[in-house]
């Protein structure tokens, strides 16, 4: 390799790395640079050595700032699911809407004597057990005079018999919205919460009956869902 290569290739270390000028082998061409008038880049700094500081002193170690520990957050406590005796409770049925005749109609003198009729009919094949026939009679008559309260809570009952219990309260809410105070309506609602598990709900309904009208089979079907019904209450309140 000649000399001019050898110059070029020293010219382009110095262009790439200037500090290599402030080497001291090299001092005579650097006197040779400032004597043509050459500016010269600073010399770099030396490095301060591992654990001292570049303005004197010992380099003091940084302190890590500890996390506080997150306090535990404590698991609530399970509260065990009330003890719930569901023996005769049964499924609900699907719903199928009944004709509960029209709500407008004022019945003639013809209407209430057929509804009459019907309810007998519906009466005596609850006697003989046949209780879809009773439930087709029943229907008859609240066809024929649909603002009887007690129509609608007399086909309930027979509802309940064919554990429809669904459609028994439909039935006894249109009787409860006719009269307020029937207590055949709350009586057989309060059976079908009861079928259904509905202990607070059969609770109410059973315990207004008695109040509007006292019933015997009503205070016993109160008594029946009262321990249910408390210990239902006890477990949402806590």
């Amino acid at each position: 390799m000649d000399h001019v290569a050898l110059l070029k290739q020293f010219i382009g270390m110095c262009q790439s790395n200037p500090a290599i000028l402030h080497s001291p082998e090299f001092g005579f061409f650097r006197d040779y640079l400032v004597s043509l008038g050459a500016t010269l880049p600073p010399k770099p700094e030396t490095p301060a050595p591992e654990g001292k500081c570049p303005m004197g002193g010992d380099k003091k170690e940084e302190k890590r700032e500890e996390k506080p520990a997150e306090p535990e957050i404590p698991k609530p406590a399970e509260i065990p699911f009330p003890e719930i005796d569901n023996e005769g409770v049964i499924e609900p049925e699907e719903a199928v809407a009944l004709p509960m005749g029209d709500s407008n109609k004022a019945p003639s003198d013809e209407d209430v004597e057929k509804a009459s009729e019907e309810r007998g009919k519906a009466q005596e094949a609850l006697g003989n057990g046949d209780f879809d026939a009773a439930l087709t009679h029943f229907t008859a008559a609240i066809e024929a005079n649909p603002g009887s309260a007690m129509l609608h809570a007399k086909r309930a009952s027979v509802l309940l018999k064919l554990k429809r219990p669904i459609a028994a309260i439909a039935d006894c809410d249109k009787a409860i919205s006719i009269n307020p105070d029937s207590a055949q309506g709350y009586k057989f609602r309060g059976r079908a919460n009861r079928l259904l598990g509905k202990w607070v709900e059969a609770k109410t309904d059973l315990a207004t009956a008695c109040k509007l009208d006292y019933d015997d089979d009503a205070n016993e079907w109160l008594k029946e869902v009262e321990p249910n019904r408390s210990s239902t209450v006890s477990f949402l309140a806590e």
